[in-house]
């Protein structure tokens, strides 16, 4: 147990929670964490689904079945974040300890402890060619860790606040990022340099993701709303509105017309991106929802929240 974890204690307890009626739209709940689920994403063939947890493990999971294949074990304190390389081949986690692994997928064995960072490890992104992990913290730094060594490569520097979350664009060659600033920063990742900064009209944003085409960025924050902003000017062109509480998670649907969210309302929300509706809200978490991700053919969406569970959705 890590030095936080013997502070604020891990919660292996039973947990005891409301009962909820679950969504028709429910497929499967996935067991066996121990903690809060902080962070889920599938692997690029669908058929598996990686996650990291409060209770300092990362956990590999078949789909089909919802069993887990293994779990990793290593961080010293909470995993705050996860990904899945392109490439399959990789997993990536960041961690509450300051620092960045990086996993065998095959295996689960540790490759990797990247250190360099001075506090929370809040995101972990694969480049789209799997060669990089970027990771942002609330040191205000993003890092650049070469996946096949596990060296520091670089650092992108000018975010004055903590910075809660990063991602690549699908052509690899912007990275965004946000936090506890009005501002989305987008950098060019072979130059390092902070190319264009977004207003957000909210005081901290949680997650963003780039469309499949890169031409527009959906972020969410404390103010319970997700927006749509063009890459290119930084106008934010739709506002989604109907979640109650801070949003924590957002993604694209692979072909780009829907947007997913989870929110600390205990809610999944799809929307239309064409037309700014909500096209359906999935209940069945009884406590904040943390992370969601959709499956490559675009069919399901996997949620991971602080009742301990992971689960899956049909996209219909």
């Amino acid at each position: 147990m890590g030095f936080l974890s013997k502070i604020f204690g891990k919660k292996e307890v039973e947990l005891k929670l409301p009962k909820v009626i679950e969504d028709v739209n429910l497929i499967k709940t996935m067991e066996g964490h121990l903690d809060r689920v902080l962070g889920v994403k599938f692997s690029t063939d669908g058929k598996k689904l990686v996650s990291g947890s409060f209770d300092e493990q990362v956990m590999l999971w078949d789909v089909e079945s919802g069993k887990p294949l293994f779990t990793m074990k290593g961080h010293e304190t909470w995993v705050e974040c996860i990904d899945y390389s392109r490439d399959g081949k990789r997993l990536a986690s960041g961690s509450t300890d300051s620092t960045v692994r990086i996993w065998d997928a095959s295996t689960g064995e540790s490759l990797h402890v990247c250190k360099g960072h001075d506090t929370a490890v809040r995101m972990v992104a694969f480049s789209p060619d799997s060669k990089i992990v970027a990771s942002c913290s609330r040191d205000t730094t993003i890092r650049l860790w070469d996946v096949e060594t596990g060296r520091e490569l670089s650092r992108l520097l000018g975010h004055k606040s903590y910075i809660e979350c990063l991602a690549y664009s699908h052509d690899g060659k912007k990275i965004a990022s946000c936090g506890e600033e009005p501002i989305i920063k987008i950098w060019d990742v072979e130059s390092g340099k902070n190319i264009a900064n977004f207003n957000t009209n909210d005081r901290l944003s949680h997650a963003l993701a780039f469309s499949p085409d890169d031409t527009l960025i959906a972020f969410c924050g404390r103010d319970a709303k997700v927006k749509l902003l063009n890459a290119a000017s930084g106008e934010i062109i739709t506002v989604f509105e109907g979640h109650e509480d801070a949003v924590r998670s957002v993604c694209f649907t692979p072909d780009g017309t829907k947007i997913v969210s989870a929110a600390n309302d205990e809610s999944v929300r799809l929307w239309d991106v064409e037309s700014g509706k909500q096209l359906h809200s999935y209940r069945g978490h009884v406590l904040e929802v943390q992370s969601v991700d959709v499956s490559p053919d675009g069919k399901i969406i996997a949620s991971g929240s602080d009742d301990r569970k992971i689960k899956l959705w049909a996209i219909r």
